[in-house]
């Protein structure tokens, strides 16, 4: 009798946790090992797709595991005994980062309040409740911090911006990652495994590099073009500068300057047990004034709205907007992601146009009410008219 559909190659699993032990580079993608997760709980399935397709909607495993149980339930193929381990897991390394006073604190607590427990079964991938279980309201815990937000210490924005145009033409992640390591200026080889790994899942977060970035650096390498996408790249893959420029600086516009005190209080108010608050400033700094968008020195951050760059803003418009097809000019213009960049909200519309009369966009309609923009490639299609547009200029 043949296997089951689904059912997983001979071996695979065993090589996924021997590929893990041995610390291979693939080995520990995101997606990789949320696969290696979910072997423990789903046993007789090929769980690759499941983790290739989570990866995909929610960006990276952080977000993953941030989800609450009944988010991840609502995905196909999670049952309550897989988001179970899965949020275990989360609990796990969030309660890692706290000090050892609130965990014992925690822990002594945990005998006074009430605690609901579920029993795994792996063969059934279901879950009930356990014969100890009490009835009332859950543990007080502590304030949770943003969902899918994470701490992080260094921006590596000037090694990105150098190191994108270099990037050899490839779909291998693992090819990458040895092109760059070696070129890397750190005398320890961990230090640079991490440090690569670092710009490579911010610059490709699904775990497959994609031509479209690697071509656009090529065109603008060393230009404030590539610096916009790297940043833009760079708030994709990391949802604590997103909130930071979306809560702090974007309100502060209008007087240009964000303290950098203020900006480690808010920073202390979202996560007060980091001890890396420190490096966590810095880096955002760092980001902000290595891609060209704001200017520092000890006391605070300064910034402006910016010029457009029309490559970068062509970049981001069919990043934002993927599929070919037409849209309504209003999502451009409140659009996250084009915010984020300090482009001067004035000269948005303007630039729409100018894409359409630069052949980028094939249609713009300001009628009455209706005020719409059509798209006509995907990223890579919009990245081959630039790269036509450079070679005919």
């Amino acid at each position: 009798m043949g296997k089951p559909m689904g059912t997983p190659p001979e071996g695979h699993r065993q090589r996924l946790r021997e590929r893990f032990l041995a610390h291979e580079p693939g080995a520990l993608a995101d997606d990789a090992l949320l696969e290696l997760l979910l072997c423990y709980a789903i046993p007789q399935r090929d769980v690759q797709p499941i983790a290739k397709l989570l990866i995909q909607k929610y960006g990276n495993l952080s977000s993953v595991l941030s989800l609450d149980a009944a988010a991840l339930c609502s995905e196909e193929g999670i049952k309550q005994a897989t988001a179970v381990l899965l949020k275990l897991v989360d609990h796990i390394r969030t309660s890692a980062e706290r000090p050892a006073a609130s965990k014992k604190k925690a822990s002594s607590e945990s005998g006074q309040e009430s605690l609901f427990i579920e029993a795994w079964h792996p063969a059934t991938n279901e879950a009930e409740p356990s014969p100890t279980a009490k009835a009332g309201p859950p543990p007080s815990m502590p304030k949770p911090k943003p969902r899918g937000v994470e701490v992080f210490s260094k921006s590596l924005m000037k090694e990105t911006i150098e190191f994108l145009p270099l990037l050899p033409d490839t779909a291998d992640l693992d090819e990458l990652r040895e092109f760059v390591r070696p070129r890397f200026h750190y005398s320890s080889e961990t230090t640079r495994s991490r440090r690569v790994n670092y710009v490579l899942k911010r610059m490709f977060p699904r775990g497959t590099p994609d031509s479209a970035l690697m071509q656009f650096a090529r065109l603008y390498a060393g230009q404030q073009e590539l610096r916009d996408v790297a940043f833009h790249r760079f708030c994709q893959a990391e949802p604590l500068m997103e909130k930071v420029i979306d809560e702090l600086f974007l309100p502060a516009i209008g007087a240009g300057t964000v303290k950098r005190e203020a900006l480690r209080a808010y920073l202390k108010d979202l996560f007060p047990d980091s001890r890396s608050l420190d490096d966590c400033s810095q880096a955002i700094a760092e980001a902000l004034v290595t891609t060209g968008i704001a200017r520092s020195d000890r006391q605070g951050i300064y910034f402006a709205y910016r010029d457009i760059a029309l490559p970068s803003f062509a970049f981001i418009v069919h990043t934002a907007f993927p599929d070919p097809g037409m849209y309504n000019l209003a999502s451009i213009e409140s659009n996250p992601a084009v915010r984020r960049m300090f482009w001067n909200p004035d000269r948005i519309l303007t630039s729409v146009y100018e894409l359409r009369n630069r052949g980028l966009i094939s249609k713009v309609s300001e009628i009455d009410s209706v005020r719409q923009f059509t798209t006509k490639y995907d990223l890579a299609g919009v990245v081959g008219v630039l790269k036509e547009s450079q070679v005919r200029a």
